[in-house]
This record gives C-alpha cells, structure tokens and sequence, in this order.
C-alpha cells in the first residue's frame, strides 16, 4: 500500500537535475533568492530566556546574533561590527550586557545600540548611533523556537507556517528541554539530506528496526503551500506488508513496561498494543507527570514529521521533540551541516519530586537539575566509524548520503525519477523553483 497524498497544489514541474546539487552557480543564487527571502529557524527560546542571553546562527556566509536585551526585548542582528566588518561574536552563546569587537574594541549593547568607540574625537566625520548600531532582522518566538527573516517584505512567520502552527501547538514543543544538541559535517549538499527527510521509500531499505514499531507503507502525506510539508506514520504497530508477529517486537516493550501493560497479553492480538497505548497514556498520564489534554488519541501514539521549508524538520511525539535542520556550506556545494536538537518533555513536578520518573527520563532531566548541554560538533566519519551517534536511524542515513552526492557527479546521471511516495521531494524542488525563479 502507497503513502496516501494529500494536496491542492498544482501539478509538479521540476526537474531534480544533478546541477542543484553540485553547481557553485546554483548555491550563490539560492543565497540570494532562498536563504534571504524566508523565516529561518536560528535556535531555542530557552537559550534567550534572561536578559543579557544571547546565541549565534551561522547561516554561511552569514552569522546572525540572536539578543534578549537589558530590557526583555528579543532581538536579531547581523554579526558583522559596523567599524571595519570584523565578526563580532566568536563564540556560541552566553549572557553579557555588550558586545565588545575584538578588532578595534567597538562596543554595542545587546539591544544593538552602538554604546562606545575608542578615540571618537578623531573620527572627524563623527560616529552617528543611528547609522552606525547593528544591523537589525526581522525575529519571532513560536512554540520555544525563535525564527529569523532577512527579508523586511516577507509575510509574517505565521502567514509563511500556515497551518502548520495550529498542528503542532498541541504538542506544548515550548515546554520542552534540551538534552542533546549536536552537528555533524556532511559530505553532500544541504537539499540532498533533506530529500532523504522527505520521503519513506528507503526506509524498508536502510532501516529495518522500523518494520517492528512503525507502519511506513501506509503513512499519510500532506502537502502545503510556500514548500511545507507533513507526514503522519502510526506507531506502536508493524509494517503492514510484513506477517504479522505472534508476539509483541522488543521495540515496543519499553514504553509497554511504564504504563503497566503486559506484553504477554498481546500474543496473537500485535495489532491491539497501538490502541490500548493509547488508552493507558489517556488513563495514567497525570499519574505519569504528563498531561495529555490537548492531544489526540493517534498523537499519543504515532509520530508526526512536518518539513518547514526551505531546510528545518520537526520531529514530534507527546515526550519528545527533535529539530532537524541542514545548513549550506559557505563554497562548497558538495558539503553541508546538520543539526540535531533532541527534547524531552520533563514529568511535572510533582511527579518528579515523588520519584516516579517515566519515559527514560533520569534525575538530570528534571526541571531542578536540567542544564544545557554543550554543543558537540563533528564529522561524518566519526559516525560511520562508530565513535558518534545521532540515533541508529540518523546514522544509517549519514552512511549512505556521501554516496548519494557522489552520484550526482557522475555523467550517468541527468535527472531524478520519483515515484509518488516521493511526492514531498517533489514539492520541495516545486518550491525551490519557485523560489530561484
């Protein structure tokens, strides 16, 4: 059985060349007619929470300082001091009052003003405040995400999400903490990595362990305007084309344990254990520390991916949270970043404080222990060699993308051939058509 489409866009047109994947011509146009037309996802809220924190976005060539000021006001600017051009931040985050340039010592508040020039007397055209503060973007706070824009006539980022934002409020992403942030090196362009997130059909192919918790076969497909997309794929079943097991897969059995299920029940009945999840989350959640309220029954047990174009991916579940987002490199097109946020909802306190912590939550997860974690940078052998992780299912990807990009030298090949499970791959390129036009 085929993913199921769901669409009112117009037919596909795009030709998913090799020359988007490999051309520098390409990669500087779509920095000016992509990454500088729409919303970006820069980082969390929580790392902007006080006055004085302040963060880094590198979008190669640009770097933006994501500021909450003095004042409580959230700010984004252009990471360029405005003396000679030297870059004024060097280092992730962290919370200071002023930014001082480590070039010639001009220093800006956080809230962008130019606060102090060493000798001004000697600048005889003078050091006007007004021309001469940091340069300013467009910046907002949704669902513990901040989004920037470098367009000032782009539409709002709730005109650019659409719908998408009334989909995922339920899952209270904002109320989340960060347990892990990573990123990895890749040897491929940024779109090639994310058209692996864009479709299921290699999923039977690289990841097996998905057969036994996941039905990918007959997942759900949405297709939405400006280059979003949604997949919706039930969990805590098998894979439909698969014989069906005669007793609960090990995949299951972890969560089966926490809400009290025995999975010995379920010989002969496998297809039930997604149902009755359902119904034990709906039943123990409070008793759990989780507060399921605002969620469906299908929510509390499947899994739900929204691509947000041009390069982030929500990954979302009703006790986690993974943003997925690849970034270009500045020259190359044959390489990219990729990031890897992973959040976990925290039980609520009083569950906490009575020690029953559910969903392989440890003590450092609780809200009174939680701190950020530091950010670890590394490359793709590191994982293929074994000595970093990004799940099993992201490593198996990260194997095979290099390859991927390989190919797309090769004079054997001229164009991408889709099938309709690919139909969010499609989209995308209709998008990013649109875009480059």
């Amino acid at each position: 059985m085929a993913e199921q489409i769901i669409t009112n866009q117009a037919e596909s047109t795009a030709r998913i060349t090799a020359e988007r994947y490999i051309s520098t011509e390409y990669m500087l146009r779509e920095r000016e007619s992509v990454w500088s037309k729409v919303w970006l996802l820069a980082g969390l809220s929580q790392d902007v929470a006080e006055p004085g924190d302040f963060f880094v976005f590198d979008l190669e060539p640009e770097s933006i300082i994501v500021s909450r000021s003095e004042a409580g006001d959230l700010k984004a600017f252009y990471n360029v001091c405005q003396h000679r051009g030297a870059r004024l931040l060097t280092t992730d985050r962290g919370c200071m009052e002023s930014y001082t340039c480590p070039y010639h010592a001009w220093r800006f508040r956080n809230d962008g003003t130019l606060d102090h020039v060493p000798d001004t007397d000697r600048f005889s055209q003078g050091t006007p405040v007004d021309k001469l503060s940091l340069k300013e973007l467009r910046i907002t706070d949704w669902a513990g995400m901040i989004w920037v824009c470098m367009d000032p006539d782009a539409p709002s980022l709730e005109e650019f999400l659409g719908p998408i934002q009334a989909m995922v409020e339920p899952y209270r992403p904002e109320d989340m903490r960060l347990l892990e942030d990573q990123t990895v090196h890749l040897d491929c362009n940024w779109k090639a990595v994310f058209d692996n997130f864009g479709e299921l059909y290699h999923v039977e192919h690289i990841h097996p362990q998905h057969e036994l918790i996941f039905d990918c076969p007959t997942a759900v497909n949405e297709l939405f305007d400006l280059g979003h997309t949604r997949v919706l794929i039930d969990g805590f079943t098998v894979n439909s084309r698969l014989p069906i097991p005669e007793e609960v897969p090990p995949t299951m059995w972890a969560q089966m344990d926490v809400l009290g299920m025995d999975r010995d029940d379920y010989k002969g009945r496998v297809l039930d254990v997604r149902r009755d999840v359902q119904i034990k989350k709906r039943e123990q959640g409070p008793s759990l520390g989780y507060n399921y309220d605002k969620l469906t029954d299908a929510q509390l047990s499947d899994i739900v991916q929204y691509n947000v174009f041009p390069n982030s991916i929500l990954v979302l579940q009703p006790e986690e949270f993974w943003i997925l987002r690849t970034r270009p490199h500045a020259t190359d097109p044959n390489k990219c970043y990729w990031d890897k946020l992973s959040l976990r909802m925290p039980p609520s306190k009083e569950v906490a404080d009575s020690g029953n912590i559910s969903f392989n939550l440890d003590q450092d997860s609780l809200p009174e222990n939680w701190e950020r974690p530091e950010h670890d940078e590394f490359t793709q052998d590191d994982i293929i060699a074994g000595d970093k992780t990004m799940t099993i299912t992201i490593d198996q990807d990260i194997h095979f993308i290099r390859d991927v990009q390989k190919g797309m030298h090769s004079r054997g090949f001229n164009e991408a051939w889709l099938n309709d499970d690919e139909a969010r791959v499609q989209h995308f390129h209709d998008w990013m058509d649109r875009y480059m036009a």
